[in-house]
């Protein structure tokens, strides 16, 4: 699962280098030299074809098919990868506004460079407009594509369009018609609002308004404390998920705009719907794995407003709810259990990777309503990533913690942050484990220092050698702020210290129902 975002950064780089291969949205190429034509024309192949199939995609120069660094790189010249000469090699050969966005990595005396393409925003697909043309190594003339021909990218492969893709390749322009549409819907609510807001009513809420629209109405009815309202809103859009997964944006809409109006009620109401999605979850039906994973992402979005909001105090009970009991485990975290169905289904390539933050990450992007107050949109700056990345790195942190700490079941919680920059969690490192205990004693009420102390041992022992032995390129353990080092000095490792184990049930003195221990 390659999430198309259109960061360039070196976090989404070594994203990508662990992903597992080429595929229809990556491709891996050893060295290219734009002084001969025909690797000229085969890049803007590439391009056009990654082009046209939505959203998009990367290529990564300067490593083998299997992702690791190419010795064919001694002479390549970089400077030839520059964005805006990508750009205009791409629209020399079409008439669309395709653009190619790069960006130089040096990792560990290596060279890469990391090419994003994005699709056009309607979702058409783009032909080429001229004839490419080159002698190849064996000076034969060859023609790499021809005027008007239309490919596109097939897992690790450009071929030409089949009829049998037209559905899904209209599936994003209808998408944009509807989105117009909506906009001249928005209008006509905009005056609604304003006209119940004279009568001192809030507008309607309904299901499968436009998103803008229903944040317009959320904000109305939040300023009003129309919770009586909200709270059949909630049940409403619960009762869409079994047909439709996208309703879990609507929840954690709802649940993310409480915390900004610090509504403690409507949040726990959006929380335990959405958990009762989670458990109301078939593991026989075909989109079981796909509605775990977007329970997932929502229960990642409603964490970073947790953290934006500073609400430590409700980070441990919204993250160590049980999965539902099962004869092979419980689950310390319906979370991880989310996770783990995701990985099992293949949507992920491996168990260890960073892919569910990026996930998280992707779909605020194109949803804000679960994001309120962050700047995020398809437009927005890379400052406003920065900062929402942070937040979700933050939060995956806390929860490990609260988890291993709080936690009773089995499976614990992944650090899915190790595979970012240790820098991003340092803030809220220090608002935790620094000088002043009452965040602390907020995020983990019933537990003294010298239990979290534990935890968070064998918590930040698994981040830095998951970082290690999953090559993930960041280095854990460097601890930037010199907060969390502190602490566990202060409070040191005991020869009787039991920590919490991945595979054994967590914290059995605590549930009164096991007697397995």
């Amino acid at each position: 699962m390659i999430v198309v975002d259109g960061r360039t950064d070196s976090e989404k780089l070594f994203e990508l280098l662990k992903s597992g291969g080429e595929c229809s949205e990556l491709d891996f190429k050893e060295t290219l030299d734009f002084s001969k034509k025909i690797d000229e024309l085969d890049f803007v192949k590439d391009a056009v074809s990654m082009c046209n199939r939505y959203p998009g995609g990367y290529i990564v120069i300067g490593v083998d098919d299997d992702g690791n660094p190419s010795a064919r790189t001694e002479d390549t010249n970089w400077t030839q990868f520059d964005g805006a000469v990508l750009t205009d090699k791409i629209r020399k050969y079409v008439q669309a506004p395709l653009t190619a966005i790069s960006q130089l990595h040096e990792v560990d005396g290596h060279t890469y460079c990391l090419v994003c393409l994005l699709s056009l925003e309607d979702g058409l697909l783009v032909p080429f407009s001229k004839l490419g043309q080159a002698v190849n190594g064996k000076g034969r003339q060859i023609v790499v594509f021809r005027e008007g021909e239309i490919v596109r990218r097939d897992g690790a492969q450009n071929r030409p369009i089949e009829y049998s893709q037209w559905a899904e390749i209209l599936k994003q322009h209808d998408a944009c018609v509807r989105k117009d549409e909506s906009k001249r819907m928005d209008t006509l609510v905009d005056n609604i609002i304003a006209v119940l807001g004279e009568k001192g009513k809030t507008p309607p809420l309904v299901y499968g308004m436009d998103e803008e629209a229903l944040v317009r109405s959320l904000e109305a009815c939040f300023e009003q404390k129309e919770n009586e309202k909200l709270s059949r809103f909630i049940f409403q859009v619960a009762a869409e998920f079994q047909d439709d997964a996208d309703a879990i944006n609507g929840l954690a809409g709802i649940g993310a705009y409480a915390l900004s109006y610090c509504n403690d009620a409507i949040f726990e109401k959006a929380a335990d719907a959405l958990y009762d999605c989670y458990a109301a979850i078939d593991d026989s039906k075909a989109d079981s794995a796909s509605k775990s994973l977007a329970v997932a992402v929502a229960c990642y979005e409603l964490g970073a407003q947790l953290v934006r909001m500073k609400r430590w105090d409700l980070v441990a009970p919204f993250v160590n709810r049980q999965s539902p009991s099962r004869s092979y485990s419980i689950y310390a975290s319906w979370i991880r259990d989310c996770q783990v169905r995701a990985v099992n289904a293949g949507l992920f390539n491996e168990t260890g990777s960073g892919m569910m933050i990026t996930v998280a990450l992707d779909n605020a992007t194109n949803h804000p309503i679960v994001a309120p107050d962050c700047g995020l949109n398809k437009g927005s700056d890379a400052s406003a990533h920065e900062r929402y990345l942070d937040l979700l790195c933050s939060f995956d942190f806390l929860y490990c913690l609260c988890v291993f700490v709080a936690g009773v079941g089995t499976g614990l919680a992944y650090p899915a942050c190790c595979f970012y920059s240790e820098k991003r969690i340092s803030n809220v490192v220090s608002q935790i484990l620094g000088g002043d205990p009452r965040a602390r004693r907020e995020l983990l009420p019933d537990d003294d220092d010298d239990k979290i102390a534990m935890c968070l041992r064998e918590l930040y022992r698994l981040a830095s050698n998951e970082s290690l032995q999953k090559d993930s390129k960041f280095y854990w353990g460097f601890d930037p702020s010199r907060v969390l080092r502190r602490f566990l000095q202060d409070h040191p490792e005991r020869l009787e210290e039991q920590p919490p184990d991945m595979f054994n049930y967590n914290n059995p003195d605590r549930d009164p129902n096991n007697t397995s221990h």
